[in-house]
């Protein structure tokens, strides 16, 4: 409409370009619009769905302190749905049933006199939430930190196919567990008690963390681990 070429246009073509450069101008303006309304769409879905799982969060905490034991399982239960829709809370959730774990399983460092009451498995609630916490999923985060048993009673436990590399296992019970293709890699097993304990395909583990560990007794140990002599005498050692 500015160059000299709108000069030689005939009354018909001059409505013609006006009536093109017009619907040019509607299509930028509406897709502009188009594009903050999907912006803010977006924007509102995000804070919508922030608050559907601080919602779900706080709700599976109050299953989590709940008196009844079956409510407690229906909150680890909920806890680990959470981290399948919102792979982002998997840090915050871990963190959680760590301590749910922590705060419902016995302290190994029981007195001789308290040790004759000390359970010969963990209670159902524990289980659901160690295996929650040790199952090996993309979901939890591939940074998630290092799972925290520390100075527990867990005898009897069952933790087949456990993630727990780089795990605190230090003082811990796991007199007569499970660890069947565990991996231990890195885990601190100092003083950890594996009487009788299965770790027969147990993954990671390396003669020094062993030859730390508190008793080997009637532990059965990958081949590999089990024929070395120090290692073979603390597992045939007496009680």
């Amino acid at each position: 409409m500015t160059s000299s070429e709108w000069s030689s246009l005939d009354a018909p073509g001059r409505a013609a370009a006006v009536g093109q450069f017009r619907l040019a101008v509607v299509q930028v303006v509406a897709a502009v619009g188009a594009g903050i309304a999907l912006t803010y769409t977006a924007r509102t879905f995000r804070l919508s769905r922030r608050g559907q799982v601080t919602d779900r969060f706080t709700k599976a905490l109050e299953r989590l302190s709940s008196d009844e034991e079956y409510v407690r399982i229906g909150g680890v239960l909920a806890m680990e749905q959470i981290v399948q829709d919102a792979p982002d809370q998997g840090e915050h959730a871990a963190r959680v049933l760590n301590a749910f774990v922590r705060r419902h399983a016995p302290d190994a460092a029981a007195t001789a006199l308290d040790a004759a009451q000390l359970p010969k498995k963990p209670k159902e609630q524990v289980l659901e939430a160690l295996r929650a916490l040790t199952v090996k999923r993309s979901w939890w985060g591939g940074r998630r930190r290092p799972v925290d048993l520390a100075g527990l009673h867990l005898k009897g436990a069952e933790l087949q196919d456990a993630f727990l590399q780089g795990a605190l296992l230090k003082g811990a019970t796991f007199t007569e567990a499970d660890l069947r293709g565990a991996n231990l890699k890195g885990a601190d097993l100092t003083d950890t008690d594996f009487t009788r304990a299965d770790l027969s395909t147990a993954r990671g583990l390396k003669e020094a963390q062993l030859l730390l560990a508190g008793s080997l007794r009637g532990c059965r140990l990958p081949g590999s681990l089990a024929g070395r002599p120090e290692i073979a005498d603390r597992v045939g050692a007496s009680e």
